[in-house]
């Protein structure tokens, strides 16, 4: 099988991150994309965001509906902070003989080289960058641009940090999120606050 991984802090799940997942199947003809929730980024370890399994729940709300989305947890259930080969190396472990994707926008692509250990990382799976807006990949060239395979998606410019600031400032949210997610949010509250609840 081809199968795909996307990981991310998901604070909150978005469209944009489903329409990602969903041009990543069609153009890398993907068997199914797992949704890969850290429990704390290596890169926002001074940020806070809402606890891991508030996340992992709003993702299990995000894929509802769609059989080739999936949630992954095994960041959330090592409980520490998340680096990415130690993730694939378990994936890979679970799949041998299938390919495995790490899907990525440009922006994220920009830093690879600054993850830990990305020739590992680049053993086990094949990196899938799609082009953002306002990131093309001419922006991110570096030593392992030639191993990226590059896909399209909808010209969508939607983040999570907007989606928290309208949330407090009491603006909609529709038609960002799934509406399961919007639905959790509102009913559980979240977001009201300048701050999100500590892990």
């Amino acid at each position: 099988m081809n199968i795909g991984i996307y990981g991310g802090t998901f604070d909150p799940p978005h469209l944009g991150h489903l329409i990602l997942a969903q041009s990543a199947i069609d153009a890398l003809d993907l068997d199914h994309v797992l949704l890969l929730p850290a429990w704390r980024s290596p890169f926002k370890t001074d940020a806070e965001s809402l606890p891991p399994l508030v996340r992992a729940e709003m993702v299990e709300l995000a894929v509802s509906g769609n059989d080739r989305l999936r949630g992954e947890y095994c960041e959330i259930e090592r409980g520490e902070v998340s680096f990415t080969v130690e993730s694939v190396r378990g994936i890979h472990a679970r799949h041998p003989g299938d390919t495995l994707f790490l899907l990525m926008g440009s922006d994220t692509f920009q830093d690879f080289p600054l993850w830990k250990d990305p020739d590992e990382i680049l053993d086990l799976v094949i990196p899938a960058v799609a082009v953002r807006p306002g990131c093309e990949l001419g922006d991110a060239v570096h030593s392992y641009t030639e191993a990226a395979r590059v896909f399209s998606m909808p010209l969508i410019d939607i983040s999570s940090s907007d989606i928290r600031r309208r949330v407090r400032e009491g603006r909609s949210i529709q038609y960002l999120v799934p509406w399961t997610v919007q639905v959790f949010i509102e009913s559980q509250g979240l977001y009201r606050r300048a701050t999100s609840s500590p892990l």
